[in-house]
């Protein structure tokens, strides 16, 4: 599965040297050079992210490197890339991943629009680079920003004010010249000078032909502008006015290419850009988007509370609780609060136990005590797969006092293409 520099991977999947190529089925191959490094990488004690993503086993006698429960783009020397898509997706598996990560605060200018479907079919790394690329386009149409830099300058001739105790030091023998310090109406601001480094970056990571012929005018158009070194200090200078709202976007980008900033995102090499997500993450805040999009009316959605801890000792609260999802309904509405938990994992109907967690179960229990007060409705929700497209048709009773019952309903969200045509399949004994 490769497209030139690239290579896709599902969640899970595994990575083997060519040198191996047949012996582990459905193994994603690497040049021996390519998996050598990554197994390097996964082995050091310097790289933190490899070791997270990524773990060093032996599939018979082959040695495989098996991805964990992240998706998103490994990076890989000579600009070559691994792409890690959800195990859950299928064909649509692409498309769905960037729906979903457009729910991402960092992701939200993601385009999902009929006119940039296509790039659903593109590698994640393009379509990355790609959206970056439409983002400067819309700035240069609008025009860059220029404002007044303080310039200081040993000039011929008089500018601006002088700086006298420059100039006693640094001229006392150069009466031609000037120590002087002015004012100029410039497009050397940090906002440019970021995009500038951004743009220069990605034009040497796509093999795209498409990509690299829309990089060219933006590359001509930010030349004469200097790159930042200190990419941190650059964005801490950055000063978005209500003239400059149209930057925002690119600038969104340029700090994920060049910083590989995001809740849920971890750096790559300083050479290249790596946006690891993990799928918990990614899968926890699809859903409670959803949520905010179907039930808004009757409920106030809350993601992450942190109103209850689980114990209290002496005056100090330890060990907050924080459901993924706490719908309370509105005060005209007639429905009742019901506490949501999201987990990426494959539940298995016909199997003893469901392979749900123990440990689900007691986080529930805790949630349902302090949050429910011991009483009502609670949904843990998991991704709907061919084996389980039906909610489980019992809840667990989980604590009943006074005849009145803590219940956990199981079931199986069905991720489609789009916030619209995904869907949490309840039973029927139980409604929003």
């Amino acid at each position: 599965m490769t497209s030139g520099h690239s290579w896709t991977l599902i969640e899970h999947g595994y990575v083997i040297s060519d040198k191996d190529q047949g012996r582990v089925r459905d193994a994603v191959v690497l040049p021996d050079t390519l998996f050598q490094w990554l197994v390097q990488r996964c082995l050091s004690d310097d790289v933190e992210y490899d070791s997270r993503l990524l773990t060093l086993r032996a599939v018979g006698r082959v040695q495989a490197l098996q991805v964990k429960n992240y998706v998103g783009v490994i990076a890989l020397p000579g600009g070559a890339f691994i792409e890690v898509l959800p195990k859950t997706g299928h064909e649509h598996a692409r498309e769905q991943l960037i729906m979903m990560l457009r729910t991402l605060k960092t992701f939200r200018h993601i385009a999902t629009t009929s006119a940039s479907i296509k790039t659903s079919r593109m590698p994640l790394m393009d379509i990355f680079i790609q959206q970056f690329i439409i983002s400067v386009q819309f700035i240069l149409q609008q025009g860059l920003k220029r404002d007044y830099l303080r310039q200081h300058d040993n000039l011929a001739w008089m500018k601006g004010k002088l700086r006298v105790s420059a100039q006693l030091t640094k001229n006392s023998v150069r009466h031609d010249r000037f120590q002087v310090e002015y004012d100029e109406y410039s497009v050397e601001r940090p906002e440019n000078r970021i995009l500038k480094t951004a743009i220069d970056k990605v034009s040497r990571l796509t093999r795209n032909p498409l990509l690299i012929r829309q990089l060219q005018p933006l590359l001509t158009a930010f030349e004469p502008l200097s790159p930042v070194m200190d990419v941190a200090f650059a964005f801490s200078q950055v000063r978005l006015d209500r003239h400059m709202h149209y930057y925002e976007q690119a600038l969104d980008w340029a700090k994920l290419i060049l910083q590989g900033e995001s809740p849920h995102c971890m750096q790559g090499q300083a050479n290249a850009i790596s946006l690891l997500f993990p799928m918990e993450a990614v899968f926890e805040s699809f859903v409670a988007a959803w949520m905010k999009h179907h039930h808004h009316l009757h409920y106030q959605i809350d993601t992450q509370a942190k109103k209850h801890s689980l114990a209290r000792y002496h005056t100090k609260n330890m060990f907050r609780l924080k459901p993924d999802i706490w719908l309370r309904p509105h005060e005209t509405s007639q429905h009742s609060p019901i506490i949501c938990d999201t987990k990426w994992k494959k539940i298995k109907p016909y199997k003893p136990g469901f392979n749900i967690s123990q440990n689900d179960l007691y986080q529930m229990q805790a949630y349902g005590v302090k949050y429910l007060d011991s009483r009502g409705d609670m949904i843990l929700i998991y991704p709907g797969h061919d084996g389980f497209n039906d909610a489980l048709p019992h809840p667990f009773e989980l604590h009943k006092p006074d005849g009145h019952a803590l219940r956990l309903w199981v079931v199986p969200f069905a991720i489609g293409t789009s916030i619209q045509n995904s869907k949490l399949h309840l039973p029927e004994a139980f409604t929003l």
